[in-house]
């Protein structure tokens, strides 16, 4: 796991170990987890995959792509305390099993 602030100063945590195939299930038990709620539709390319889910005033993108693994981030200031526990759960139930 890896944290560090984006280009446009956003909390992120990256698993470069976590394959795209892995984006689907880590991505419905998060969400289950969080209770998120979509924000906006998936987005799948050949290299990259991407979702933003809210809780509350809370917005978070849940993202895939082949340079940086699994990515958590912090899609505004108020979303950055739970970036941190969505990445803490990642890291406990998927970063060591894939």
């Amino acid at each position: 796991m890896n944290e560090h602030r984006d280009a446009s100063n956003r909390l992120t945590f990256d698993f470069d170990r976590i394959e795209s195939r892995s984006y689907s299930k880590i991505t419905k038990a998060v969400v289950s987890h969080f209770k998120l709620v979509p924000d906006n539709k998936l987005t799948e390319g050949l290299d990259e995959i991407f979702q933003d889910y809210k809780s509350g005033d809370s917005v978070v993108g849940l993202e895939w792509d082949n340079w940086s693994g699994y990515i958590v981030n912090a899609k505004n200031t108020k979303s950055e305390q739970l970036v941190k526990e969505i990445a803490a759960f990642i890291n406990e139930n998927y970063e060591k099993s894939t």
